[in-house]
């Protein structure tokens, strides 16, 4: 894996772009497309973020790059075969990566001497991929229990051939900014539960990195 050692500071920070560019268009392009398109594009565009986001980090890149194939594999046949359980499994997998992908940067940052323009996309990745991962939970936690909150779609019955992501990014970035317009509300005590720790989870990852670049911006000061 040679295209994975010896990576500049300048491609990491093209690398970190190129992911903020994609996730970008995942959050907030994706659902100005017609709904029956959601389905296949949120999974073309999970796809490249899950492989490019390998670039972007300065260690783990291999097992990164391998782990992030194996959880592409498992996206690409539940949405060919439209298999329930393995689209359960693709859930669970997706939320655990980019979970990892944020502890991921969050030591980058923190372990960074200077504060860069690599360090402030990374710090945005890390925030935006934080919302991602919540809000794929809340879609799992409405594909196990239907009644765990009050989205539209779900009073109808779901669809599975059509792609509900887009109403859980609403949701999951709404709650993790605790902005709260409370036109989704959660019913069951499992989904208030993940919703509080929706809230505080997004406060705490603002005043870590906050406090992380302010600290390493300060020092830099002083050297200078």
């Amino acid at each position: 894996m040679i295209l994975f050692s010896n990576l500049s500071a300048k491609f990491l920070t093209t690398s970190n772009s190129i992911v903020l560019l994609l996730v970008i268009f995942t959050i907030f392009i994706i659902p100005l497309f017609p709904i029956d398109w959601h389905r296949i594009l949120y999974s073309i565009f999970f796809t490249f973020i899950f492989l490019l986001s390998a670039l972007a980090l300065s260690k783990y890149r291999v097992k990164i790059f391998n782990l992030a194939m194996i959880i592409v594999l498992i996206e690409w046949i539940s949405v060919l075969l439209n298999l329930s359980i393995l689209s359960t499994i693709s859930f669970l997998a997706n939320i655990l990566f980019f979970i990892l992908l944020v502890i991921l940067f969050i030591r980058q940052i923190a372990k960074a001497d200077t504060v860069t323009p690599q360090v402030i996309m990374e710090s945005i990745n890390g925030y935006l991929m934080l919302g991602m991962s919540f809000s794929i939970l809340i879609g799992l936690t409405c594909a196990i229990d239907p009644t765990s909150f009050s989205f539209t779609h779900l009073k109808g019955g779901l669809d599975t051939s059509v792609s509900y992501v887009s109403s859980y990014f609403y949701y999951g970035f709404v709650t993790l900014s605790t902005l709260g317009y409370g036109d989704v509300v959660p019913i069951t005590p499992a989904a208030k539960s993940l919703s509080i720790f929706t809230s505080i989870t997004g406060q705490m990852y603002i005043a870590i990195i906050i406090a992380l670049i302010v600290s390493k911006y300060l020092s830099q000061k002083q050297k200078d």
